[in-house]
């Protein structure tokens, strides 16, 4: 027995709308994981903050915090704009399924959008990632010359 011809639009419909969520999924998973990151530069630069004096070793750790804030900060806002765009494809996907008449080209700069934002929240969390390795091999070159010095 063949289902009505409105349960196979509608399930059309669903399948294509569908599709996009799984972007969303990921691109939800990239803002947790910068927002989690951004958060503990967060702690850190708390626990820099509280210590004693104005020391050029202060200094320089809070200035690279505020690097690594800065490109935690672009990742975040890139990684949101990503998933609204997603969203707002999904919509015109309904919107189009169901005839409400969105354009068509909407479709490819929602989707283009979304995909070009992800890729640049990438690249900023990429150079997160580069100054904190960078910094973590400072500290221990900075570590090692003063065990030496012991």
């Amino acid at each position: 027995m063949e289902p009505p011809s409105i349960v196979n639009d509608l399930a059309s419909i669903i399948q294509t709308s569908l599709a996009p969520v799984f972007l969303l999924a990921g691109t939800a998973g990239f803002v947790n994981v910068y927002a989690t990151r951004l958060g503990r530069v967060s702690d850190r630069v708390n626990e820099v903050g509280e210590k004693d004096g104005d020391g050029e070793a202060r200094r320089i750790q809070l200035d690279y915090l505020r690097r690594r804030t800065f490109a935690l900060e672009i990742a975040v806002a890139l990684g949101t704009l990503a998933a609204i765009c997603t969203g707002c494809a999904i919509l015109n996907l309904l919107a189009g399924a169901l005839a409400f008449g969105f354009r068509e080209e909407n479709l490819f700069w929602f989707f283009g959008g979304a995909i070009v934002s992800l890729i640049v929240s990438l690249v900023a969390f990429l150079f997160e990632m580069l100054i904190a390795g960078r910094n973590m091999l400072r500290q221990m070159r900075m570590d090692q010359s003063a065990a030496g010095r012991d």
